[in-house]
């Protein structure tokens, strides 16, 4: 079952693991996060807190997304004969 910080395994209590948040956790967070930033009724500690938690959130997505890109690197390079291209930037 999920939890508000991460993927809960299925199985007896001793096996169940925490995993760190997902791709898909992170980027909703940092929705919301920009979403609160966005109201003018935000104090300023609490706008400070909120920058710092997206920080890591973006940190963390960039990272996961740099794992993910080399794993499929890696597969392609498994499966041969197989060429890479490198894909447009968004903003170009």
């Amino acid at each position: 079952m999920p939890s508000r910080f991460g993927q809960r395994r299925e199985g007896p209590v001793s096996e169940q693991v925490t995993t760190a948040p997902g791709l898909e956790f992170r980027l909703a967070r940092l929705e919301e996060i920009v979403a609160a930033l966005e109201r003018e009724d935000l104090e300023l500690e609490q706008a400070l807190a909120l920058f710092e938690e997206g920080i890591g959130h973006l940190r963390a997505t960039q990272e996961l997304l740099r794992q993910s890109e080399l794993r499929i690197e890696r597969l392609l390079q498994e499966g041969g004969g197989i060429t890479l291209e490198p894909m447009g930037r968004a903003d170009e």
